[in-house]
């Protein structure tokens, strides 16, 4: 099957049908590629959900308008319909349809989800990138002006297991030990929800996609990414340790620059990106 990854420009001359959902907005639907008909399906569904053309509460076009808006069969439109209630978008009302749900601003979308593109992906985990720089840079500052001697001396022996189980991305041990580097620092904020807040983040990112960042493309050099893995790692232990905040908040800076670059590696912009 081919991959995934071409975005919404990349679907040709598409066939376009218009649609007024029940809050008086339109929508419009192309015609899928086949070779990832449902991941195209729901792709398009997510998009105008996000862009506020389907809002919170409003029904979705029947199972008979969305095969004829998109022309595929009944299967295929039931399969991507799931794919967005196990997203947490939509919810299947017996008897009524399908509706967008209501508490979306609680949505945290699951990313290893399989019937998320590539093209969704990587907006995804960008938009994560984005958030996690938010919340994370002030968190090293402020753990470098609070964190004590005990807390620093527990980290040390944390990030002494990341490097030690680096070799390996798949190892649970590093998995473990990589998560608690930031729980760690967060904790170092004497803020409980500072904690509460990274490790929402930290389960919004699956080892699905740290095994998939690790394997694709070819052309990333491993060595070379684990060596900046723990360089920046360690940056940011220097810093906290040291209590220099400007440096700390600008070492979490330099990460969070690493990840978006890795991700946009990963998932390359499609024609439609601009």
């Amino acid at each position: 099957m081919g991959s995934p990854s071409c975005g919404l420009a990349a679907w040709g001359a598409p066939h376009i049908l218009w649609l007024s959902s029940m809050a008086d907005s339109s929508i419009t639907l192309k015609h899928p590629r086949r070779i990832t008909l449902v991941a195209s399906i729901v792709e398009q569904l997510v998009e105008h959900i996000q862009n506020g053309s389907l809002q919170a509460g409003d029904k979705l076009p029947s199972e008979r308008q969305l095969m004829k808006m998109l022309g595929v069969g009944r299967s295929s439109v039931r399969e991507a319909l799931q794919g967005l209630v196990m997203m947490g978008l939509v919810e299947m009302r017996p008897g009524h349809g399908s509706y967008v749900k209501t508490n979306l601003h609680s949505f945290i979308p699951d990313l290893s989800k399989p019937h998320l593109s590539d093209n969704l992906q990587r907006e995804m985990r960008l938009q994560l990138i984005e958030a996690r720089r938010m919340i994370e840079v002030e968190i090293a500052g402020q753990a470098a002006s609070r964190a004590s001697q005990a807390q620093l001396k527990n980290w040390r022996a944390t990030f002494g297991d990341y490097v030690r189980y680096i070799d390996d991305f798949s190892d649970p041990r590093y998995l473990a030990a990589h998560a608690d580097f930031h729980l760690s620092l967060a904790d170092m904020t004497q803020n409980p929800f500072n904690v509460m807040l990274v490790k929402a983040a930290i389960q919004s990112v699956p080892q699905t996609l740290r095994e998939r960042e690790f394997s694709f493309p070819k052309s990333i050099d491993l060595q070379q990414l684990r060596e900046n893995q723990v360089k920046l790692h360690r940056d940011i232990q220097r810093a906290v340790v040291n209590q220099d905040v400007a440096e700390a908040r600008a070492t979490m800076q330099a990460h969070m620059d690493f990840e978006r670059n890795l991700v946009i590696k990963v998932y390359p912009a499609t024609g439609d990106d601009g």
